[in-house]
């Protein structure tokens, strides 16, 4: 064999090497992993959850999918993460099997605790909605939050409230906090306890409940005889259903401030009507802000679905695009190359900005910066984000009118 035959051999094989590893040859399939109840008490609040990751799935591919890598697609692997134990052996057979390269989930901060402990250790990036402070709290670089952390999140309705009572005169003195014994409950509450009594607010009654229950009557009536001005309950969806109707039947004339989850669900109002009316809640996110690609993916929504798009389904929705953002700019798949282009993504445009205030960015911990809490209240059967003014679409209705006076 001639030098001269070695040495064209050796060029040929670089030349195609290198045409199979261009973005042109590159893998036409990118596989992510979706980890949400699909069963149990919060299927249904996993499942709004899923349908907004798979719409924006479904729109970036139609986009022409990851440009930088031949138009690769996006494809979800959807597993149903219906307890902790599940979860944890969902996201592990998503990460050796499937070969999924990033994962959304779990709604639940319980079970997004568990699914973390495994993304982290595999370094695949995992974009979630969950609350609970402790999620960003471990140090880990491999996890993304599209949601106000609880700590902060509970600050938003005091601060609200107060101002609030200022405009009409009325003076909030005493509040009452209820909240499910879940990872969830535990710190929204906790951050709503520790505002008001920052501000000065007399806390009349600060307790927890099982979640799942039956009977709401034994904690509604503490709230009645506490005399709180106003109750903050921090409840999923079926609680919330059940505290608001015992609520009514009870005529408990307490104004209710909700935690987000089940006070901002198409289930309550489809559920409750206007009994829901005058009802306010903290939200990480709302369908009415008054940015044009948030209409746009709402109205998007409800052609498939026939209701809008809740809170998380819109968070998650917002992370596919800053998944395929990264992905674009970086160009491959590798663990470590992606969660460097996602930690120092700064998104000013497209469908990703849904989120308040615009702009999506990253601190060093994996928390959405700029974001904010809102507060939203249901108004003729509508949810309306009232507060604070920059991302308001109506005007809060306040002091709360007691239940036989309201029409």
């Amino acid at each position: 064999m001639s030098r001269n035959f070695v040495l064209k051999f050796v060029v040929v094989f670089l030349f195609v090497f290198g045409v199979l590893m261009s973005p042109a040859f590159a893998a036409k399939e990118i596989k992510v992993g979706v980890v949400y109840p699909r069963t149990g008490a919060l299927a249904r609040l996993g499942e709004t959850t899923i349908q907004g990751i798979l719409l924006a799935i479904n729109d970036v591919n139609k986009a022409g999918g990851i440009k930088s890598m031949g138009g690769a697609k996006l494809v979800p692997i959807v597993v149903d993460a219906k307890d902790a134990t599940t979860t944890r052996s969902e996201t592990e057979r998503l990460i050796s099997r499937e070969k999924v390269k990033a994962l959304f989930g779990c709604y639940s901060s319980s079970y997004t605790m568990v699914a973390t402990e495994v993304s982290e250790r595999a370094k695949v990036p995992f974009f979630t909605n969950s609350i609970a402070d402790d999620i960003l709290g471990r140090g880990y670089k491999y996890v993304y939050r599209m949601a106000v952390p609880a700590s902060i999140f509970g600050r938003t309705p005091i601060d609200a409230l107060i101002e609030m009572s200022k405009r009409t005169k009325e003076q909030l003195k005493k509040v009452a906090i209820i909240y499910e014994d879940t990872s969830y409950g535990t710190s929204t509450s906790e951050g709503f306890k520790n505002r008001a009594i920052e501000k000065g607010l007399d806390v009349v009654l600060f307790e927890s409940y099982r979640a799942g229950i039956t009977d709401a009557g034994p904690i509604v009536s503490k709230i009645k005889a506490s005399g709180a001005q106003v109750v903050f309950p921090v409840s999923y969806l079926t609680d919330a259903i059940l505290i608001i109707r015992t609520m009514k039947e009870t005529d408990t004339n307490v104004a209710i401030m909700g935690g987000g989850s089940g006070y901002i669900m198409p289930d309550t109002i489809k559920i409750m009507g206007k009994d829901l009316d005058y009802i306010f809640s903290t939200a990480c996110w709302n369908y009415d802000l008054p940015y044009e690609e948030a209409k746009k993916v709402n109205d998007n929504f409800k052609k498939l679905h026939g209701e809008y798009i809740q809170e998380t389904a819109g968070e998650l929705y917002a992370a596919v695009w800053v998944l395929k953002d990264a992905l674009e700019r970086c160009g491959t798949t590798d663990g470590s190359k992606l969660r460097e282009a996602i930690s120092t993504s700064d998104i000013k445009e497209g469908p990703a900005t849904i989120m308040q205030p615009g702009r999506v960015r990253f601190d060093a911990t994996g928390q959405l910066m700029d974001i904010f809490p809102l507060l939203v209240q249901w108004q003729k059967g509508e949810l309306k984000t009232v507060w604070p003014d920059q991302a308001a679409t109506g005007k809060p209705a306040w002091p709360v009118p007691n239940w036989t006076d309201r029409k």
